[in-house]
């Protein structure tokens, strides 16, 4: 039930899939669900902490970046991906953090917990390279990283909206021209 409603909301949303159709989807009664979920966000929140567990189990990629060329490489796997679907979908997870009204701050909060999982790579690799003097001794690597993840959530988004991925690919040249102007 909760992969199904993870694909479901991945590419209705969750404000246009209703318990129903997940139920439909996963040949699930609705005791069952209301056995495991009190409501709607408590099925949410199973989504992102089965997400999360899957992603820090390995069984969703997250590329650990080694190199410079790994970088650029880190982008182009976006696009890539962008391309192969055919623009249909973003990021899961920023594709239910889209849906979240004010009230959802748990929800809110499993998706900062993905998030920060997710761009924890591209700080890594910052902090290595400061440390080995290829970056600037001023640089933040956290913010190299926020400013990176930001920049492929954003792309992913743009190119579902646009149906290509001609913006997403500037955006991605231009970051990587930016963080070349804190190389040593």
């Amino acid at each position: 039930m909760v992969l199904t409603a993870l694909q479901l909301f991945h590419e209705r949303g969750i404000h246009a899939t209703t318990v129903d159709q997940v139920l439909e989807a996963s040949n699930t009664g609705k005791s069952q669900f209301y056995h495991y979920f009190k409501n709607k966000e408590g099925l949410i929140h199973a989504v992102l902490t089965v997400f999360y567990d899957r992603l820090k189990a390995g069984k969703i990629s997250v590329s650990r970046i080694e190199s410079w060329t790994e970088l650029r490489k880190w982008f182009e796997s976006f696009i890539d991906h962008q391309k192969k679907i055919g623009f249909t979908r973003s990021c899961p997870v920023g594709t239910i953090g889209a849906d979240l009204s004010s009230d959802h701050e748990l929800l809110r909060q499993d998706i900062r917990l993905i998030f920060e999982f997710m761009k924890s790579s591209l700080t890594d690799f910052f902090s290595r390279m400061k440390a080995k003097g290829e970056l600037n001794s001023k640089t933040d690597p956290d913010a190299l990283a926020k400013f990176c993840f930001t920049i492929m959530q954003g792309g992913l988004l743009v190119s579902k909206i646009e149906r290509e991925s001609e913006t997403f690919e500037s955006a991605a040249r231009q970051a990587l021209r930016y963080i070349d102007s804190y190389r040593n």
